[in-house]
């Protein structure tokens, strides 16, 4: 997947009371991220049911796509593309899925709640020892940052189908990779599962993730836009353009200078 040259071979190993302080720090980081996030939700609409469904469906797709279409039909065949499954094109429906639920709903908690709702879906069905609630930070910082972004932007994610919407897509993109990516590949990977990776490794598996499901979420996020007006047309108004009014035209302006009867 990725040239061994690139790896280099300095592990990241830290000890073990290291890693247990980091692994508090990163928990700590995600609580008071998740509480930022819901006292900031009060400036915004308050959650319908229909917001709720709407998690719940993406939830399920994001997990049908991520663990079963995903994993089982598209990642072998990027596996053969150079650098595909690095650049996570097989990521491009999942973000998709992504773009559309937070155009549906727009409001701060969305993206955090729909991959988390996928990540237990996953322990659940695939694991097979259970959900693990000490991987629950990989999965939260998907979505944390994301949200994150929505409250910085005030409600305006997605507000527009233009180029905005292809901005807005690219950095939640981004954000949905980094940091959780770099937190399991440098942390959590090594504390929990014993993997450790290499500091070249986990350097250019950030970069080139970033990469990807940003631009992935910024192909999506026009057509995302234009889901969410089709289906409920009140998420997002659709631009008018201002009316003009008809100008007063004088009787005899028709008649030119001088050309009273």
């Amino acid at each position: 997947m990725l040239p061994k040259s690139w790896e280099g071979t300095t592990t990241v190993n830290l000890p073990y009371p290291t890693s247990l302080v980091v692994y508090i720090i990163i928990w700590a980081v995600v609580i008071a991220g998740i509480y930022f996030i819901y006292q900031r939700s009060r400036n915004f609409a308050r959650w319908t049911t229909q917001d709720i469904l709407i998690i719940a469906i993406m939830g399920v797709l994001l997990e049908v796509y991520d663990n079963l279409i995903g994993d089982q039909f598209i990642t072998p065949i990027i596996q053969l593309i150079p650098f595909g499954h690095l650049l996570a094109l097989n990521d491009l429906p999942y973000m998709f899925l992504l773009m559309v639920g937070i155009a549906l709903i727009r409001k701060p908690g969305c993206a955090t709640a729909m991959v988390f709702l996928n990540f237990i879906l996953m322990q659940l069905l695939y694991s097979g020892t259970g959900i693990n609630v000490l991987m629950w930070p990989y999965g939260l910082l998907q979505g944390l940052f994301v949200d994150l972004y929505i409250v910085l932007r005030g409600g305006q994610v997605f507000s527009k189908g233009d180029w905005s919407a292809v901005v807005d897509g690219l950095i939640m993109g981004a954000l949905r990779a980094f940091p959780a990516v770099t937190v399991q590949s440098a942390f959590l990977g090594p504390f929990i599962q014993g993997e450790t990776k290499t500091l070249g490794y986990i350097f250019f598996y950030t970069l080139f993730n970033v990469i990807g499901n940003g631009v992935e979420a910024a192909i999506s996020g026009p057509l995302a836009v234009r889901i969410a007006r089709s289906v409920n047309p009140a998420a997002i108004p659709t631009p008018t353009r201002p009316v003009e009014e008809p100008q007063d035209v004088p009787a005899n302006s028709a008649l030119g200078e001088g050309g009273s009867l």
